[in-house]
């Protein structure tokens, strides 16, 4: 990933109001997939903490993993009395996690994270991440394809990876699907197209995609 990147990135933007309200993503996933009982939640790559945050005020716990130590400190700033003991932020490469937090894992969450990380980090942390949820935990993703308009520009650094501001690798939904079946998992839910997530003049094609242990 790049760290540098982010943590020059959430020094300017951390407080933008674009980026401070939880997203649509978690917003379908708290109302669609996740039941209304405390589920123990891991968020991988949480930056600010906006989508942590609003599963916290909806009394769920959660573990926001995130390589920037300065999108962690944002975090604990916004962090209010009412959820403090639901969120625990923390500085960790999730791709190194070992996941042993002392307690079973309900739902991992990664929203625009997974296209941060090289083929060779996803074969890593996806069998991890199988592996650590506890029976009937889910793996909720929401990442750029490559079917993506941004797909193809900028330069090329392989595995559908292309470097503009910073890399990104656009995911094939297709495989992807395909090896979290063949991993184990069942799909929930699934779908690609655009309108999902629009930024200002950005509105990229993601896959939205819900897997069951």
């Amino acid at each position: 990933m790049d760290k540098q990147y982010w943590e020059k990135y959430y020094t300017t933007h951390g407080q933008d109001d674009g980026i401070s309200k939880h997203s649509s993503f978690a917003e379908f996933c708290l109302e669609k997939i996740l039941s209304q009982q405390k589920l123990n939640i891991v968020e991988l790559g949480s930056g600010n903490g906006r989508d942590s945050i609003y599963f916290a005020h909806h009394n769920h716990h959660v573990l926001a993993l995130d390589q920037s130590t300065v999108a962690i400190d944002l975090e604990r700033v916004n962090i209010s009395d009412e959820i403090n003991s639901n969120l625990i932020p923390m500085a960790e490469d999730f791709v190194l996690s070992d996941f042993d937090f002392g307690y079973d894992i309900d739902v991992f969450y990664s929203r625009f994270t997974l296209h941060s990380i090289t083929k060779n980090d996803e074969s890593i942390l996806l069998p991890k991440v199988y592996n650590s949820l506890g029976e009937d935990g889910l793996f909720c993703v929401e990442v750029r394809t490559t079917n993506d308009t941004l797909c193809g520009v900028g330069e090329f650094c392989g595995d559908n990876t292309y470097l503009t501001d910073h890399r990104r690798r656009f995911i094939d939904s297709n495989k992807f699907l395909s090896d979290m079946v063949s991993m184990g998992f069942k799909l929930v839910y699934f779908t690609e197209e655009n309108g999902l997530s629009v930024y200002k003049d950005d509105d990229p094609v993601l896959m939205r995609i819900i897997l069951k242990k």
